[in-house]
């Protein structure tokens, strides 16, 4: 009895002695309450968090007084406006009201080549942010409808896959077959087109008809690094340009101007493997010019790419006719050593440089810091280099030859890379009525690999570029940036009339002021 008493005494001091935070989460656009929604409270050691019911509705007891800053989260809802930091007091509760943008969705159907609605088909949307790969993928109902849903604002590839049950057919004397197809009904990756969304946008019509493609044959053997047959190995056929498709910025720094925009789809691979006797048969490869690649001697799997001991390719064009006498040879892959260094030669090691090695024909992109890079297949690569700060790379040598922009063969026997850093320049200026806008910084040629950078806008419009190479550029501030559009020549050759032009000088600072292009 005296025990009852006592807890009866403390709890209300306990009580009183804590805080509590309540509140609600709404659709901004319908004012309704979101369920489901992560609700919380983030200090240095201590947090707390709680889930809405079905009304939206949340409420956490027993917190510790303090200041805190409040987070919320539902997966696909976009933020209306930063989440307040907050003062937890004893007694009354803290009554917080969040806003969400809700996710947007596109609806539309799929059709056969003969035009005839096609039931349980897989189509998906493929989209990127600043914080990584996006998306939503749904499967036609029995009249061939579909809705892609839980999509956050920004652009989207629409891809669509054959049927299960995908056989040949002959037209025309040709043998065809149907082929994952891009938005608008195309087969081209290059020609597919982009769906833009907003939050809470619910966008029918986006209709496609499965394509078919003339497709052909293609034999041949893989041989080892004693030409005799290699047995069990792994082929895939590659279309050749697959890999400069996701070769651009997805968040604010430095860019590689694309040639057009591309889908954010990788390109469909084949696949297949040897048998016995090393041959291997891709039975339907559509038309087209195709990379060849094997590799033997796995050794490990990092960011997705493999590495191997021993690794080969083999080009192969298929246009009339089916092809029997292709030949991949596989070789010994080796390591290869970066160096960074200053202009007079001493090591630059008070950095973080990286750079990147982009094959010719296609197999996968490499990317190294400075040290060794392991397991390289000798061939042809294109080297591009990022992170330098203040600085950039005036040029990039394998022994004795400056190979700065080109495209070279690296063999195995090949001396270290040694990247040449000089003091880069810098942009300073300001943006009237910046807002979120991001500026915009390009080399005046304006071709295809050039290297440019963007910002966002700070106070008052501030923004700061470093580590310019010398030279004349463009700049122009945009209220909306996307980067797989707005890194491409096409759109910056036509927003040139818009733009203000600035020389930078090695080791100065220029200043550009610029008013903000909708």
């Amino acid at each position: 009895m005296k025990l009852a008493a006592l807890l009866l005494w403390v709890f209300p001091i306990w009580a009183q002695s804590t805080g509590s935070l309540e509140g609600i989460v709404v659709n901004s656009l319908t004012g309704a309450g979101i369920g489901g929604v992560v609700v919380g409270l983030n200090l240095v050691q201590e947090a707390y968090r709680t889930t809405t019911d079905a009304s939206g509705r949340f409420q956490i007891s027993g917190i510790t007084p303090g200041d805190y800053d409040s987070f919320v989260y539902k997966d696909a809802f976009t933020l209306v406006s930063t989440p307040p930091s907050i003062h937890v007091s004893p007694g009354a509760p803290t009554r917080l009201r969040f806003e969400l943008l809700p996710p947007a969705t596109l609806r539309g159907h799929v059709y056969g080549i003969d035009g005839e609605p096609l039931a349980h088909i897989r189509v998906e949307a493929g989209g990127s942010d600043a914080a990584g790969p996006t998306g939503s993928q749904a499967t036609t109902d029995e009249d061939g409808a579909f809705a892609l849903e839980n999509l956050t604002p920004g652009p989207y590839s629409i891809l669509v896959w054959p049927p299960a049950a995908n056989a040949s057919f002959m037209r025309g004397g040709t043998r065809m077959e149907i082929r994952p197809t891009y938005f608008p009904s195309v087969l081209d990756p290059a020609a597919a087109r982009d769906i833009s969304v907003e939050s809470g946008d619910d966008k029918s019509g986006i209709d496609i008809r499965l394509q078919a493609s003339p497709v052909h044959r293609v034999r041949g053997v893989v041989l080892d690094a004693e030409r005799k047959p290699a047995v069990r190995v792994v082929v895939e056929a590659i279309p050749k340009g697959a890999f400069g498709v996701l070769d651009y910025s997805a968040d604010f720094g430095r860019f590689f101007i694309a040639p057009h925009s591309e889908p954010i789809f990788r390109v469909p691979m084949e696949s297949t493997g040897t048998g016995p006797d090393g041959v291997f048969e891709f039975p339907s490869l559509p038309t087209g010019e195709w990379v060849l690649r094997s590799g033997a001697g796995l050794v490990s799997l990092e960011e997705g790419v493999e590495r191997y001991r021993f690794y080969g390719t083999a080009t192969a064009s298929v246009r009339d006719s089916d092809i029997g006498d292709l030949q991949i040879r596989l070789a010994p892959t080796f390591d290869l050593n970066v160096r960074f260094e200053w202009s007079d030669g001493s090591p630059a090691s008070n950095i973080r440089p990286s750079a990147r090695l982009l094959s010719s024909n296609d197999a996968f992109p490499d990317r190294f810091a400075g040290g060794p890079i392991e397991h390289l297949p000798p061939q042809r690569y294109r080297i591009r280099t990022t992170g330098f700060g203040n600085y950039y790379a005036s040029r990039i040598m394998i022994g004795g030859t400056d190979v700065t922009g080109q495209t070279v063969d690296i063999p195995s026997s090949s001396p270290a890379i040694r990247v040449i850093l000089r003091p880069g320049g810098t942009l300073r200026g300001t943006v009237k009525q910046c807002g979120q806008g991001v500026v915009i910084v390009w080399p005046q040629s304006t071709l295809p690999g050039d290297a440019g950078k963007s910002a966002l806008c700070g106070a008052g419009g501030a923004f700061e570029m470093r580590g310019l190479p010398p030279g004349e550029y463009y700049a122009v501030a945009v209220d909306r940036y996307e980067p797989r559009e707005m890194t491409t020549a096409a759109y910056l050759r036509g927003v040139i009339s818009k733009a203000a032009s600035v020389r930078v000088e090695e080791g100065a600072t220029a200043s550009l002021d610029l008013s903000l292009t909708r």
